[in-house]
């Protein structure tokens, strides 16, 4: 566990010299001394000298400095503040470390489109600070958030205790610039920036710096809620503590933050300088919080306070005010600086597990730490079963390292016995890759070295971090006979027979088209066609931790039915509505108007098999909310298309069914001020679950031909509470100025899904990414779309507008054309394509047999 290499030969002068032309010689440190700083992250057991450490001033400098360093074959690792747990930004091998701490502007906040632009070595908090007067927050927040860089939160896919309910940094980030290994500079945008192929975005975050490094971030930033709630639940048993998260999510809750903190943490901070006043004879700690609509918060509070204190609270209290809000948080914050009151070092564990085996897991590693006589004190995100277990000792007791080694080992595997994985935000970096194999096959860890090999092909980026040195052997391919070419469709039944039929097509170089990814059209010459229509159905669904597996083909409604049960849903509205199948969605990369309450497809997919395009089967992620085990190949798999290959299930986070479903339609003759409303109603910050600007044929709201012969509708879908809701309705309508049509429950869904049927059906069907602070401009180009017969649907917040249409006749098909390109100007987003990563595309499917859908357009 503790390992420090030998210090290394200095940087030879020709090359040191060309290095401080580009930073300048005060910014470039190879003294031994100044070194020293550089040798290890927050997890200290791991030290390396680096052979120097750059800091670059701009974009331009860093490139310059990476493009020299990869023409001299020279290592090298990218750095922000150094906090990271898992030795991920230390110099193996004498490295040089690219230290982004001078690269810490805000370069652009924009209030109307919720978004902010960064550089790399912006600290967490700063960038709330700046957005807060705006009624803006960024979501994500580390632990480490006061001094950790959003670099280093890309890098690393951090959370933090709030996202539980509002997600990890890779919801987010809506583009990236970075600099590849080799020097080149690339632009990756994600679906809100218009981009319509494989998720790059999702590739790069988490990827622990191994692909490049990051010049500048584009992330998205929610309005800060308007009410807040906090209370500390105390109890005798840790175990109580975590059979009370299980009850208040099964509650039907979705809390902002739970978190525990057990009786050794509690004993170090009431100790130290941090005492937040928690008992000491307390077995465990419990912070709920919740926030939201103010009007909706108390009778949340109410739920989760009985919940509390039916799984065994001694004790219950109840914040008043900011100040004992700050006071509750206290113990649980404060938790690793109290640390040290226990013992010299720390190791700090990082492993998720599903919700429901907390109580579980907690014993077994109470039961270790026993065994093995060591002091282990858990801090650790409950709500989303990420264990932080720390083990205390002295490093200079080496039967004690010992132990703690062994105890370690002993922890991790009884998180992977429960389907957990080996860490959900700290990362593998140097410390976990002992344990790639245990939670990943050969043929995913096969895939991920492929994909880093194509990024990065000499190695030079970051070498010696998250993948073992060593592979395991992989499986043989299938070696079975291709089936006649013109039997029509093939409906795959299994992933064995997936694989058999796309190894013998990839054998005989035969081109398959994926039919359930929506691809287009048919390739010339003989080739095969495959659905993923026969794999329907629920898999395996676990109510306590929010989860459910299911296969590529079952149709939304058809699962939305399956949940129903258990008060559950995943909140999902394609175009095609309860029609379409999940493995569409995926693929296809779509979404509806939810996305805007509850985010994407993409940030509540947890697992997925993918068979590739040479027949290989990667099972890619896990059954766990958080998971950051190597690089995430599994969100490359959104927008694909059918271009790695077929997609067999999906393992998804699911949702409380809300309490209260209710639409508000407003009908306005005038496009233009339907627009202007919505944008009123959106800048009121209320956290509607959908939010649209609608014009032409969506049937109910019109004659009997279901079409809107003048104007538009504006509707606002809104979940929750009847308080909160209650409260959202009478905001949009004071900010609309006029009533709207009211309809709730059975009718509210039923209305939104009659208008999801008629999405995508359009012999012209396309999506046109624009920015939300275009509305009216994006409804005045659309509006002449409509008047052609087309149908349209725009995303009042965060934009985005979905156009249909069947045109009558080619000087139709003509103008339909130009009016796109016209509703593109006026959305003010132009999609850049990422040729750069294109090299990767052939790791799934290096026969060049998959031609899915505009693949063209990605290289």
């Amino acid at each position: 566990m503790s390992t420090t290499l030998p210090l290394v030969p200095s940087l030879p002068l020709a090359l040191r010299g060309k290095l401080a032309d580009v930073v300048g010689d005060d910014h470039l440190i190879t003294d031994p001394d100044r070194l020293l700083v550089y040798e290890s992250d927050g997890l200290t057991q791991y030290r390396f000298s680096p052979s120097a450490v750059i800091l670059p001033g701009s974009a331009a400098e860093l490139q310059e400095a990476v493009r020299i360093l990869h023409l001299e074959g020279r290592a090298f690792v990218a750095r922000g503040a150094g906090t990271g747990l898992s030795g991920g930004a230390l110099a193996t091998g004498g490295a040089v470390v690219i230290g982004t701490a001078r690269l810490n502007r805000i370069l652009e906040v924009d209030p109307a489109n919720r978004l902010a632009r960064v550089e790399p070595g912006v600290v967490n908090t700063e960038l709330t600070r700046v957005t807060r007067p705006h009624g803006l927050i960024y979501a994500p927040d580390p632990s480490s958030q006061s001094a950790c860089t959003l670099g280093g939160n890309v890098a690393e896919n951090s959370g933090g205790p709030h996202c539980l309910k509002y997600g990890v940094t890779s919801r987010y980030v809506q583009a990236l610039t970075v600099i590849l290994p080799d020097g080149r500079s690339a632009r990756l945008e994600g679906a809100s920036r218009g981009w319509r192929g494989p998720d790059w975005i999702g590739l790069f975050v988490g990827s622990e710096g191994c692909f490049g490094v990051v010049t500048e971030i584009e992330v998205g930033l929610i309005p800060e809620p308007a009410g807040v709630r906090t209370l500390l639940g105390i109890f005798d048993s840790l175990e109580g503590a975590g059979r009370a998260v299980t009850a208040i999510i099964s509650s039907g809750i979705l809390p902002a933050a739970l978190e525990i903190v057990d009786q050794e943490t509690i004993r170090a901070v009431e100790a130290s300088v941090f005492a937040a006043g928690y008992p000491t004879d307390a077995g465990a700690a419990l912070v709920v919080e919740l926030d939201g609509v103010e009007e909706g918060l108390d009778a949340e509070l109410e739920l989760a306070a009985t919940c509390v204190r039916d799984e065994g609270a001694s004790e219950v209290r109840i914040a008043q005010s900011d100040e004992e809000r700050t006071a509750l948080w206290a113990g649980r914050k404060r938790a690793f600086g109290a640390m040290g009151r226990i013992a010299p070092d720390l190791l700090v564990q990082d492993a998720t597990v599903p919700r429901s085996r907390l109580p579980a897991v907690l014993r077994r590693i109470g039961e270790i730490g026993d065994r093995y006589d060591l002091t282990i004190a858990n801090v650790f995100h409950a709500g989303d079963g990420n264990l932080h277990p720390n083990l205390l000792f002295d490093r200079n007791d080496a039967e004690e390292l010992a132990r703690v080694e062994a105890a370690s080992r002993e922890i991790m595997e009884v998180c992977i016995e429960v389907g957990g994985t080996i860490t959900g935000e700290h990362g593998v970096g140097i410390d976990k890759r002992g344990y790639m194999e245990r939670v990943l096959s050969p043929e995913v860890l096969h895939a991920m070295s492929e994909v880093r090999s194509a990024l990065d092909p000499f190695g030079l980026c970051n070498p010696g971090k998250v993948l073992p040195d060593e592979l395991p052997a992989r499986a043989e391919l299938p070696n079975e006979p291709l089936p006649a070419l013109d039997a029509g469709p093939i409906e795959v039944e299994s992933d064995r027979h997936a694989a058999a039929l796309l190894a013998a097509a990839s054998r005989e170089g035969v081109s398959v088209v994926i039919g359930g990814a929506r691809s287009s059209g048919a390739p010339p010459g003989p080739h095969l066609r495959l659905s993923a229509r026969g794999l329907r159905g629920v898999i395996d669904h676990s109510p306590p931790d929010l989860t459910v597996t299911v296969g590529a083909g079952t149709p939304v409604g058809e699962l939305q039915e399956a949940l129903l049960a258990s008060t559950q849903w995943f909140p999902l509205d394609p175009p095609g509505g309860g029609a379409t199948t999940i493995g569409q969605v995926l693929a296809g990369g779509l979404d509806g108007p939810l996305c805007t309450g509850y985010g994407r497809l993409r940030d509540h997919l947890l697992g997925a098999t993918l068979v590739t395009g040479e027949g290989r089967v990667l099972e890619l992620g896990g059954r766990v909310v958080k998971n950051v085990a190597g690089f995430d190949l599994l969100r490359l798999t959104v927008g694909s298309r059918g271009a790695l290959g077929l997609i067999t299930r999906l393992t998804l986070r699911l949702f409380p069914l809300p309490a209260v479903d209710r639409t508000l339609v407003w009908t306005i003759e005038d496009p233009l001020e339907a627009a202007r409303i919505g944008m009123r109603m959106a800048a009121t910050g209320s956290p509607v679950a959908a939010l649209e600007w609608i014009a032409g044929e969506f049937g109910g709201e019109s004659p009997s031909d279901g079409r809107l012969p003048v104007g538009a509708l504006v509707a606002a879908r809104l979940h929750g509470n009847r308080p909160s809701v209650e409260a959202m309705a009478r905001t949009l309508e004071a900010a609309a100025g006029v009533g709207p049509r009211v309809l709730e429950g059975e009718e509210s869904a039923g209305w939104w899904e009659r208008r999801a049927r008629r999405e995508g059906t359009g012999a012209v069907s396309t999506v046109v990414s624009t920015l939300a602070s275009r509305a009216e401009s994006v409804a005045e180009a659309t509006h002449r779309w409509v008047d052609l017969g087309g149908r349209a649907s725009l995303h009042l917040v965060g934009g985005g507008v979905r156009l249909d249409l069947d045109p009558a006749g080619e000087r139709a098909v003509d103008r339909a054309r130009a009016l796109l390109d016209e509703v593109a100007r006026a959305g003010g987003v132009t999609p850049a394509p990422s040729p750069e990563l294109s090299g990767v595309l052939g790791v799934f499917d290096p026969a060049g047999i998959l031609p899915g859908r505009w693949r063209e357009s990605w290289s």
